[in-house]
């Protein structure tokens, strides 16, 4: 009986023991999906915010435009379009893929972002005039078709170069897209209100210059002031990178590849503006420029998104393969959803968005924008594989993909340029067509090697 009782007590005991561990397990549980669900949430916050700051950007852009075609003669509210497009070669060309390699090298350690940013700030001043300026000149010289056009172009340039001066991108790569998205916004704020003076009382050109200059100035000055408060935290501060290695894997050699890459995705983003203007006269290019601008600031919110993805991109391809299926897949599924609902969208929208923006100017841009609209799918999804590319340090391989794209850009358009404007259509499609298929190709191809060294 006795023998019986202890028996039953320890059945008792385990039976006991083992609910008490499943409450345990289950509380763990709870506790381990509160946790998840919160850092999802605020993950989603911090995406908003960013997204929020980078819409109003754009938005503020296209609003510029819309009080330049306004208040402006029909031929200076042209250079302010064709102006998007220079500075596009300044900005990218003047960068040389340093902006991402920071990005990279912060997200993997946070320790290096003192040394990191003293790196890429001194490599881009020198990008920038050295390479970035002539480019956009070139660029300007080939838009315009007068002296007088060019000097007014010229002058909107040169009022993006404190752009090189901002450190919004060490907010992005640090964990801290909000703080990024309201440096953005200040940005808005600024050019806003002035484009709002501007349109009660006037302006020319030159203080259309001004303005851009303003925007950027206040851009780069709050986030250097914010990043400056940012960097003193322990965690920037536990220890100290490796200076020779951070400085190679920033090197002018080292970052070539990238470079290219870079410059020929600002290529692929102009190449058809750049042949209008060659070919058929300024007037034909801005006539093209005026509805690409406005699916350009559609397709940068894809560019957003993958900017926010960056530096998560980045520390999976540290740890794990890039084939692109799980989590990349899941991703490219993503982008593409997104891409053809806003293409639909954009679609439907095009006669309401050009009459709001520039009213009786640029009387094709309706057709235009209409046809080019798809393209903006094609953009979402070349935003993230392209993203992944570089995120891996596959710069060689980004800029063949990206290189493919511009050599089936400008095959369409000289074989179709009897077609007028409707030529810059189809080779926009071409472009991404060959883009598409080609970074498809290699993200089914390539593993990540150890280490996060360039890679051909």
């Amino acid at each position: 009986m006795g023998s019986t009782l202890q028996v039953g007590t320890a059945d008792k005991a385990d039976v006991c023991a083992n609910a008490g561990n499943a409450c345990k397990a289950v509380v763990s549980g709870c506790k381990g999906d509160c946790v998840g669900g919160v850092l999802f949430l605020n993950r989603i916050i911090k995406a908003a915010q960013f997204a929020t700051g980078d819409i109003l950007w754009k938005l503020a852009n296209i609003v510029l435009l819309a009080v330049a075609a306004r208040v402006l003669p029909e031929d200076e509210a042209a250079l302010v379009v064709l102006s998007q497009t220079a500075s596009m070669i300044l900005l990218s060309l003047g960068d040389l893929g340093f902006r991402s390699a920071g990005i990279r090298l912060i997200a993997v350690d946070k320790a290096q972002t003192l040394l990191v940013m003293r790196a890429v700030f001194l490599r881009r001043l020198v990008a920038a005039l050295l390479v970035g300026l002539p480019g956009a000149l070139i660029c300007a010289a080939v838009l315009t078709d007068n002296m007088a056009a060019f000097i007014g172009l010229s002058l909107i340039v040169l009022a993006y170069l404190p752009y090189f001066a901002a450190s919004d991108w060490v907010l992005l790569a640090s964990g801290r897209p909000g703080s990024a998205g309201a440096v953005r916004a200040v940005y808005a704020v600024i050019l806003l209100l002035l484009s709002g003076l501007v349109f009660i009382n006037g302006a020319t050109l030159p203080q259309f210059a001004l303005i851009i200059g303003a925007g950027y100035g206040g851009f780069a000055l709050v986030s250097g002031l914010l990043v400056r408060n940012y960097v003193r935290t322990p965690a920037y501060t536990a220890r100290s990178p490796g200076k020779a290695e951070v400085l190679d894997e920033l090197g002018w050699g080292a970052s070539i590849a990238l470079a290219i890459a870079f410059a020929l995705n600002t290529l692929f983003h102009s190449v058809e503006i750049l042949l209008a203007g060659a070919l058929l006269g300024e007037a034909e290019s801005a006539a093209f420029a005026a509805p690409f601008r406005l699916v350009f600031s559609i397709y940068a919110i894809g560019w957003i998104i993958s900017q926010y993805c960056a530096p998560r991109f980045a520390r999976l391809a540290a740890s794990s393969g890039a084939r692109p299926e799980g989590h990349w897949f899941y991703y490219f599924s993503g982008f593409a959803a997104f891409g053809l609902i806003t293409a639909a969208a954009t679609y439907l929208c095009t006669p309401w968005l050009v009459s709001l923006v520039y009213g009786d100017a640029f009387d094709q841009a309706g057709v235009l924008m209409r046809a080019l609209a798809p393209t903006i799918a094609l953009d979402a999804t070349v935003a993230c594989l392209g993203t992944l590319l570089v995120m891996q340090n596959r710069g060689k391989t980004s800029a063949a993909t990206i290189g493919l794209g511009c050599l089936a850009s400008m095959s369409v358009f000289l074989l179709c340029k009897d077609y007028g404007l409707m030529a810059a259509v189809y080779a926009k499609y071409a472009a991404y067509s060959a883009l598409v298929v080609t970074q498809l190709f290699c993200l089914s191809l390539l593993v990540t090697p150890p280490g996060n060294r360039q890679q051909v």
